[in-house]
């Protein structure tokens, strides 16, 4: 089963690197096969941004657009009234950069930019959001995606910080998991 995740954002917030981000920890740090690419009009900071990551455990031929999101993660929610959404159904996990963090139903909001200024002193939200993604899905291991910031953006300061930003999304995404239903037969 292939796994869908679109990224929406504005030039210059990191849609592309989270999408890379997660394609590159499924291939080279568990096993998968991905792909990861942009979708962009004029290319200026600021300008509404769309990132696609495909994950599956089989090589991947589709190279056609998203018609069917399995998440879909909004850096800015101000873009959500301003950009069509015609892969967004009742079943796609929607993650969103928020001030209010909330989870109802399939909509998860969490306070991305609280939390990357208490850990990277920035509003760099892609790798909060990231993180948050593998918690409340399991969709990869986070030592997988901790292992592609770190092989990304080196071992230095920068890595540091955005890993334990990172492992912290995580935790806040495993948390909001909907629990499984158990058998007790």
């Amino acid at each position: 089963m292939t796994h869908e995740t679109v990224w929406l954002g504005r030039g210059g917030q990191g849609a592309f690197t989270a999408a890379r981000l997660l394609g590159l920890a499924a291939v080279r740090f568990n096993g998968r096969h991905a792909l990861a690419f942009p979708s962009f009009g004029p290319e200026r900071r600021g300008a509404p941004v769309f990132a696609y990551t495909r994950i599956c455990a089989t090589p991947i031929a589709d190279r056609s657009p998203v018609f069917q999101a399995s998440a879909f993660l909004v850096l800015d929610e101000s873009l959500l009234d301003q950009v069509a959404t015609p892969f967004v159904h009742a079943t796609t996990l929607l993650i969103v950069n928020s001030s209010v963090s909330s989870v109802t139903g399939q909509v998860h909001r969490i306070e991305a930019r609280r939390i990357a200024h208490e850990f990277l002193g920035s509003e760099h939200i892609n790798t909060i959001l990231l993180g948050y993604l593998v918690g409340v899905t399991d969709l990869l291991p986070p030592t997988a995606v901790e292992a592609a910031i770190q092989a990304d953006f080196g071992t230095g300061t920068r890595a540091r910080k955005n890993i334990l930003a990172c492992r912290h999304a995580v935790g806040l995404g495993k948390a909001a998991q909907v629990p499984k239903h158990v058998d007790r037969r």
